[in-house]
């Protein structure tokens, strides 16, 4: 007897697929009241958890610079990445989408600005995500940000996020994991020193 094909339920990304909630990307929108600096520093980084979530590559491009980098550590044991340049970013993030069948939410909280100068900018946030499928909600992960800031023709965007993550978000030990499996979470053997910051 054939299997049912697997309903996901939620089907990642519903509200988007569904017209029920449209994003509108930066460029487009209408801001009646200027916002400083840091709130648009810490608005970037929603931005990039809305994009993922609700898996709109417009709006990750949007937040990214141009020759971003992306890096992260495990539980200070193991690293992901790192990727370079906005393109290789972008490349990696979506590939998840094709795996992931449960629908995340990145929260953000305690987020601080540690450094701000006129064209770059360093912050820390705390990092909690969850997933959703099979009807039920759980948290998948915990950890923290590290983001260093450039800001190009008047506009905040990520140039360097260097994550922390405290345990794996892969399902089994490394040593166990297939060749290909090891390329698509981009697991890297070496423990790197913390990033540099513009």
């Amino acid at each position: 007897m054939a299997k049912e094909p697997i309903t996901l339920r939620p089907l990642p990304a519903w509200s988007r697929r569904k017209n029920i909630l449209n994003l509108t990307l930066a460029k487009d929108r209408k801001i009646l009241t200027p916002l400083d600096d840091r709130s648009l520093i810490q608005e970037t980084l929603h931005r990039y958890c809305w994009g993922f979530d609700e898996r709109n590559m417009e709006m990750l491009d949007e937040v990214f610079d141009i020759d971003a980098h992306w890096e992260a550590i495990v539980m200070g044991e193991s690293t992901v990445g790192p990727f370079v340049g906005k393109k290789q970013v972008l490349e990696w993030l979506a590939r998840f989408w094709n795996y992931q069948k449960d629908q995340r939410r990145h929260m953000i909280v305690n987020f601080i600005v540690e450094e701000i100068t006129e064209d770059s900018a360093t912050a820390l946030a705390y990092l909690l995500l969850s997933g959703s499928s099979r009807s039920k909600s759980a948290v998948e992960i915990t950890g923290w940000y590290k983001m260093g800031y450039k800001k190009r023709d008047g506009v905040w965007r990520i140039h360097r996020l260097y994550a922390g993550f405290d345990a794996p978000f892969w399902k089994m030990d490394i040593s166990e994991m297939s060749p290909e499996l090891i390329q698509l979470f981009g697991v890297t053997k070496h423990i790197p020193s913390e990033p540099n910051y513009p």
